[in-house]
Order: structure tokens, then C-alpha cells, then sequence
């Protein structure tokens, strides 16, 4: 069994402004871990759940506006090789379901680490070093047992 560890230790949390289409709900912001890197430069240390094209390892630009609490994302300046991809599961599947235990311990197994929003979201860092092909089988097997959906949320890694 996969074993989840949370550290935070020296990162600090950059603000990932979004921008929900018209009408639709969602979160105004998406919050990621980062270690300052100097001069308002920052590197990605975790998945984002909504953002898209930043992904783990990222070096970004993030500077802090008057009256924000926390930088605010600007650019990005480097990619570092990882890919994000999500995961959504269906209402009637949960996170400690066997099918949804054995891929994300699958996932580890391959290189993979992952993020969950609970009770039904997850991010997925994937590194350059691994098959992308494999990933997305795996994934790709659990919606088609009705079980998940998933996007490509930062396809390029470089």
C-alpha cells in the first residue's frame, strides 16, 4: 500500500490565478507548494488541481502584488521535464476503492507520485523518465470501467 507523505518544510504556497468561464463554478485560485529560488523565481514542488501548463519541477516567476497575502504566478520560465495529468473519479467511486488503490500504487510503482483533493480529484506528477504510454493505459482502463475521468493538464514537459 502506497504510503502518502505531506512536507512543506521551507516551501512557500504561490497563488495560481484562474479564470472560470462565465456562469460556471469552480475555484478562483489554485494554490501550489514552491521553493524560492531568489529574485522572484520559484520551483514547483507539487501538482496543481486546476491550473494548467505549470507542472512539478517548473520554474516560475511569482512575485508578490501590494495587499496579497502569497505570490501571485506569473510565468513560467522553465519547465523541468514533468508532466500533470488529473484524474476525477465518478460519484460512485471513491479513493480507497480497490480498482483506484491498485492504479495509483501502479502509478508509484512506475515513477509516478500524486496529489488527492479529497473526496474525488487527483493530480498526477509524471517525470520525463517515464513511459507516458504506460500512464496513460493505466488510466485510461479505469474510465473505461466508468470508474474516472482524466486530462492532460501540463502535456509538455519541456
Amino acid at each position: 500500500m502506497a504510503i502518502e507523505v505531506e512536507t512543506t518544510e521551507g516551501l512557500v504556497r504561490i497563488r495560481v490565478p484562474l479564470d472560470p468561464p462565465a456562469g460556471e463554478a469552480g475555484p478562483a485560485d489554485d494554490w501550489l507548494w514552491a521553493e524560492p529560488l531568489g529574485s522572484d523565481r520559484f520551483r514547483v514542488e507539487s501538482c496543481p488541481f486546476f491550473a494548467y501548463g505549470v507542472s512539478r519541477d517548473d520554474v516560475v516567476h511569482a512575485d508578490v502584488e501590494p495587499g496579497e497575502e502569497a505570490p501571485r504566478l506569473g510565468d513560467v520560465l522553465e519547465k523541468g521535464g514533468h508532466r500533470t495529468l488529473r484524474m476525477a473519479l465518478d460519484p460512485s467511486s471513491e479513493l480507497g476503492d480497490a480498482g483506484v488503490r491498485a492504479l495509483l500504487d501502479r502509478l508509484l510503482e512506475l515513477g509516478c507520485t500524486h496529489e488527492a483533493l479529497r473526496p474525488k480529484l487527483v493530480a498526477i506528477d509524471v517525470p520525463g523518465e517515464v513511459d507516458e504510454g504506460a500512464v496513460v493505459e493505466l488510466l485510461q482502463r479505469l474510465c473505461d470501467d466508468g470508474a474516472a475521468l482524466w486530462e492532460w493538464a501540463d502535456p509538455r514537459p519541456s
